[in-house]
């Protein structure tokens, strides 16, 4: 999986002002999905299981921080 920053103009409920925000997040490719939908059909839907439990143990947790006061 990549990693990327994701940015977005908002306003900042700290200082007040439209600025820009920051999130870091995670891209998967349409490789990594067939990989999953193989497996999951493979598996019968126990991959899917597993899945969705690492997906809520791994499930980023903040969010969007404003880029001049950091909150």
């Amino acid at each position: 999986m990549a990693r990327v920053i994701e940015e977005t103009l908002k306003k900042c409920r700290k200082c007040g002002k439209e600025t820009v925000h920051r999130r870091n997040n995670t891209k998967t490719g349409l490789a990594m999905f067939l990989v999953h939908l193989v497996l999951t059909a493979l598996t019968m839907g126990g991959w899917l299981v597993l899945l969705i439990i690492w997906m809520v143990l791994t499930a980023k947790i903040g969010g969007w921080k404003c880029s001049e006061c950091s909150k």
